[in-house]
C-alpha cells in the first residue's frame, strides 16, 4: 500500500512539474516589451483629429472597418521607407484594431534590404519571433500580434500590427422597415 502511495506521489509530482514547464513556456512565448497600440495609439482608441477618412471595407473576405490616414505621418521605421500606413477601425465602435504599413514600387534590392532592417529592428525591440516562416515573422501576445510578412514575388512588404483582443465587427443588419420609411418621400 505505501509502495502505491509513493509512487502514485511521484506521478503527481512529475505531472506537476511538467504542468509548470509547459505554463513557463506558454508565458515566454508572448513578446517582450509587447506594445499596446501603434505610435501613441492604443488598441480600442477612436480617431483621432490629424487622421483623415480614406475608405470603408465591408467585404467578408477582408478585414472589415473605416481605414484612416494620418496627415503628416512619419512614413518611416528606421530607414525603412513605407508607401502607405492605414489605420484600421471598427465599423460600428470606431475602435482601433488594426495598423498596416506597406512598402511597395521598390526593387526586389531595396525590398529584401528594407525586410532584412525590419527584421533587424523588431528583433532588437521585440526578441525572437513566436512564429516564423521563410518571408513571415510573428510576434503574438496576449495584446498584440505584429507581424513582418515578404512576399519577394509580388514586391510587396507588410509590416502589421493588431490587437490581439479587438476583432473586426460585421457592418450593422439591415433594417428594413426603417430603410422603406426614410425612403417614402424620396422616390
Amino acid at each position: 500500500m505505501k509502495k502505491i502511495v509513493s509512487i502514485l506521489l511521484i506521478v503527481l509530482l512529475i505531472l506537476a512539474i511538467f504542468t509548470l514547464i509547459l505554463f513557463a513556456e506558454e508565458i515566454e512565448s508572448t513578446f517582450q516589451n509587447e506594445p499596446d497600440g501603434f505610435r501613441g495609439l492604443k488598441w480600442g482608441d477612436a480617431p483621432t483629429e490629424d487622421m483623415v477618412f480614406f475608405i470603408q471595407i465591408l467585404s467578408k473576405d477582408l478585414d472589415k472597418g473605416n481605414i484612416y490616414h494620418k496627415k503628416n505621418e512619419k512614413e518611416y521605421i528606421g530607414s525603412v521607407k513605407f508607401f502607405s500606413i492605414e489605420y484600421t477601425f471598427n465599423l460600428r465602435s470606431n475602435q482601433l484594431y488594426k495598423v498596416e504599413a506597406t512598402c511597395s514600387d521598390l526593387n526586389s534590392v531595396e525590398l529584401d534590404r528594407s525586410y532584412n532592417i525590419l527584421k533587424i529592428i523588431l528583433e532588437d525591440k521585440y526578441g525572437e519571433p513566436t512564429r516564423k516562416m521563410k518571408y513571415w515573422l510573428c510576434w503574438e501576445g496576449s495584446k498584440t500580434l505584429l507581424y513582418i510578412y515578404y512576399n519577394p514575388g509580388r514586391g510587396s512588404l507588410y509590416l502589421i500590427s493588431e490587437s490581439a483582443k479587438i476583432c473586426p465587427e460585421d457592418p450593422p443588419e439591415i433594417n428594413e422597415q426603417e430603410e422603406i420609411e426614410k425612403a417614402e418621400e424620396d422616390l
